[in-house]
């Protein structure tokens, strides 16, 4: 055995390791960013409730509350100063 055979060895077996931490490493970023995401995903959720005396309703704009105990608009004056 010559030594020129022997030294690829040790940088083949060095080349694996670093091959490995860099993939751990990617494997965790990858982890973190997916736990990102997922807690930006579920903060951002709201519950629409359907039942009782106020409910969420669709419109062309999104969601709306309609109900009963909403305050009244004030469209139905029909002219002249308060």
């Amino acid at each position: 055995m010559t030594a020129s055979q022997h030294t690829p060895r040790p940088l083949c077996a060095a080349a694996w390791r670093a091959i490995r931490r860099a993939v751990a490493a990617l494997r965790h970023v990858n982890d973190q960013q997916t736990l990102m995401w997922e807690t930006w995903w579920q903060a951002n959720r709201a519950t629409v409730p359907e039942t009782g005396p106020l409910t969420w309703v669709m419109s062309l704009d999104g969601r709306r509350l309609a109900g009963r105990h909403l305050a009244a608009a004030d469209d139905t004056r029909t002219g002249g100063a308060p």
